[in-house]
């Protein structure tokens, strides 16, 4: 159960993340930020998707 709590955490963690880089990407940034951002989101998304598999299975 704490490990399912644990990775939803930074399952969160990493879309805040990833939203905040392309913020940044959006405000001016370089593609730099778009890369991170989408990266950051597919591992939060990923993350995310395992932690509720394993808690529903």
């Amino acid at each position: 159960m704490a490990l399912r709590v644990a990775g939803l955490a930074f399952g969160l963690l990493a879309l805040v993340a990833g939203g905040l880089q392309l913020w940044a990407y959006t405000a001016g940034g370089g593609p730099r930020h778009l890369i991170l951002g989408v990266f950051a989101g597919a591992v939060g998304c990923c993350v995310i998707v395992a932690a509720w598999r394993q808690g529903r299975g």
